[in-house]
């Protein structure tokens, strides 16, 4: 390695004409430059500068070693120029997991703009529920729920943070009754997904939490999509986002459930392999930071 830095030093030496113009652009003094050229000479076996008071000129082994070192430097500047246009530009491609339901209009909604706007960036999105290697993937952010934050490695970046509402539709609610108290919900029927299995932690303003631990549910999902139609359904009792169900409460296709008690809050988290980010996935992560901000903590749909 030090001797292709000789040789890149060798190449700006010729290019500048001189000592001192070669030490004034690399930022060191001309000793050091010559020092540089006499340990090439040295590695290499033969001179290649006639070095005088007034010029430099190159001898026959200089002026056949001077284009591979100069092409040499080049490709290195470019490589260079290249990175920091990947990282300070946003072009090329940006891949982006998330589960299926963020992954398709909140998604949509927060990167569209940042598309618009730059035309070279393409966007690749991997929207699937389950956990997936952001290093194996080359996935640049990770869009996950708090129950999927395993990988302490990885840096965190809080986006929103919904509350949990228990909800059924009518139909289920006019066979199996309304439940009054957070003890009858344990012995409904619930449909179950990877956010919570068997227990469920159920907190009131004013009193203390509840543990409620259910049957095994007779429909399991992974995907809060598919549990959200089966609940649709009339097919079960399930936790869902408050600020996703807004619309199917003011339609009357679900009803909230015992509404002074809440499930621990559903927390979204963009995380990045990276603290310092391309300029690509920053401005990404400040598009769904903008979006997401937009979302009310709390407060039933009315």
């Amino acid at each position: 390695m030090e001797k292709l830095n000789r040789m890149a030093v060798f190449a700006i030496v010729v290019s500048e004409g001189s000592l001192a113009a070669a030490a004034r652009r690399l930022g060191m003094s001309a000793s050091a430059v010559s020092q540089h050229l006499r340990a090439l000479e040295q590695a290499v076996g033969v001179p290649l500068l006639y070095r005088s008071t007034r010029r430099l000129t190159l001898t026959d082994a200089g002026a056949a070693f001077y284009p591979d070192c100069e092409a040499m430097l080049n490709h290195a500047q470019e490589a260079e120029r290249r990175l920091a246009e990947m990282r300070d530009t946003l072009t090329g491609e940006l891949r982006i997991s998330a589960t299926v339901g963020i992954g398709g209009q909140p998604l949509c909604s927060a990167m569209s703009p940042l598309l618009l706007q730059h035309p070279g960036l393409r966007l690749r999105i991997i929207a699937t529920d389950n956990v997936l290697d952001m290093i194996e993937h080359r996935i640049d952010i990770a869009l996950r729920f708090s129950r999927q934050l395993s990988d302490t490695s990885m840096i965190a970046h809080p986006l929103v943070e919904w509350p949990m509402v228990i909800c059924a539709a009518p139909a289920y609610l006019t066979r199996h009754g309304v439940p009054e108290t957070p003890q009858q919900l344990a012995g409904h029927r619930w449909i179950q997904g990877h956010l919570y299995q068997r227990v469920i932690e159920l907190h009131h303003p004013r009193e203390e939490k509840q543990t409620l631990r259910l049957n095994e549910g007779q429909v399991q999902s992974d995907s809060m999509l598919v549990i959200r139609e089966f609940t649709l359904a009339g097919m079960g009792l399930s936790l869902q986002p408050l600020n996703e169900i807004r619309a199917e409460l003011n339609s009357g296709q679900l009803m909230v459930l015992l509404p002074e008690w809440r499930a621990p809050s559903l927390k979204l988290t963009a995380l990045t392999l990276e603290r310092v980010l391309p300029e690509k996935s920053r401005q990404a992560l400040q598009a769904l930071r903008d979006y997401f901000s937009k979302f009310p903590l709390s407060g039933l749909a009315q």
